[in-house]
C-alpha cells in the first residue's frame, strides 16, 4: 500500500509540475509591455528602468508600479504636481488613478541620472 500511495504522490506532483511550467509558458509577455488587470495597468521598475517607459491610457484607468527588482528600492516623482510614491522596496508597489486626460511625465529621483524617466498619456475613452 505504501508503494501504491507514493506512485500516486509522485503522479500527482509531475502532474503538477508540468501544469504549472505550461501556464509559466503562456504567461510569457514581452518585456516592454504593461500588464493589464481590468482598468489597472501594470509598470515594472527593473534594471534601473521603468517597463515601459511610455504609456497610453484612457481617462479612468488606474497605473500600478510594482518594484521587481532584488535588492534596488525606487519611487515615482511627478514633478510638475509635486505628487511622489515614497520609496518602494523590493515587491512593493504604488498606484495612481489619472482622471484627465493629459500627458504625465515622472522619474524615480534615486535613479534620474541613469536615466530612469516615464510618461504616462491619458486620452479620452473613444466611442467606436
Amino acid at each position: 500500500m505504501n508503494k501504491r500511495l507514493l506512485t500516486f504522490g509522485a503522479t500527482a506532483l509531475t502532474t503538477a509540475l508540468l501544469l504549472s511550467g505550461a501556464a509559466l509558458a503562456g504567461d510569457d509577455k514581452d518585456q516592454d509591455q504593461a500588464t493589464s488587470e481590468g482598468d489597472v495597468v501594470e509598470v515594472e521598475m527593473v534594471d534601473n528602468r521603468f517597463k515601459p517607459d511610455e504609456l497610453e491610457v484612457t481617462v479612468g484607468t488606474t497605473v500600478r508600479w510594482v518594484n521587481v527588482e532584488r535588492r534596488s528600492n525606487h519611487d515615482i516623482y511627478f514633478p510638475e504636481e509635486d505628487i511622489k510614491s515614497g520609496r518602494l522596496f523590493p515587491e512593493e508597489s504604488w498606484e495612481r488613478t489619472f482622471d484627465e486626460a493629459g500627458t504625465y511625465e515622472y522619474y524615480c529621483q534615486p535613479h534620474e541620472n541613469r536615466g530612469m524617466h516615464g510618461v504616462i498619456r491619458v486620452v479620452e475613452e473613444s466611442d467606436e
